[in-house]
């Protein structure tokens, strides 16, 4: 039996007029690749929706693993993100013009929160097959961070497995912004990740070239 992989993305915010996780999503959305079924979602950039947006499509797509994207422009690397913390703030408006002003995501729980993919060994995996990735140990405190926090907490109560990378600039948005000199990386690479991580953390495969 298939099993199923949801992968939310962001719409697009700020500044950048094109978000590439956006694009891995809608690419991703539908497909079935090496027996593993992929829904691609995305979230809105908007404190007060992305919550009820976020548990909807775990309900629809009764994933047996989560990874949420995000877009960290100015990372030349994809980054594994390995804690969510249970905080909101942002000198940012999201895209209703509201900011977090400090606040707990959720009372009733921890600090912060472990990543439910196993981030060390994939960073491993990835580099292996020219994939350049990097751990990171703070997805800040805007909407990334609270979209990770959610799909860990709502992947620990389904006991399946969840986490959160970060996507550099793909080449097209790095195009359009000449100014702020971003590095970029092509969409074929930021898919070829996601689906390595999805075939490992599922199937406990690994790239042909990587002993």
């Amino acid at each position: 039996m298939s099993k199923n992989v949801l992968i939310t993305g962001f719409e697009p915010f700020l500044d950048y007029k094109i978000n590439p996780t956006q694009k891995i999503a809608r690419v991703l959305d539908g497909k079935e690749i090496n027996g593993l079924r992929y829904a691609g979602r995305v979230l809105p950039v908007d404190y007060s929706r992305l919550e009820e947006k976020l548990m909807k499509f775990i309900q629809e797509v009764r994933p047996d693993l989560i990874i949420g994207t995000g877009l960290a422009a100015g990372r030349a690397k994809i980054s594994l993100e390995k804690i969510a913390i249970n905080y909101k703030f942002s000198l940012e408006n999201d895209n209703s013009g509201k900011r977090a002003v400090g606040e707990r995501i959720d009372n009733s729980m921890e600090d912060g929160i472990f990543s439910l993919i196993n981030v060390e060994e994939l960073f491993q995996i990835l580099n292996s097959v020219n994939i350049p990735a990097e751990i990171s140990l703070s997805a800040g405190s805007y909407l990334c961070n609270y979209a990770m926090f959610v799909i860990i907490r709502e992947a620990k109560k389904l006991k399946i497995k969840g986490g959160f990378v970060h996507f550099p600039a793909n080449t097209e948005l790095s195009s359009s912004l000449p100014n702020k000199n971003l590095p970029s990386m092509e969409i074929g690479t930021m898919l070829r990740a996601i689906i390595t991580i999805a075939e490992f953390e599922l199937m406990g495969k690994r790239p042909a070239n990587q002993l």
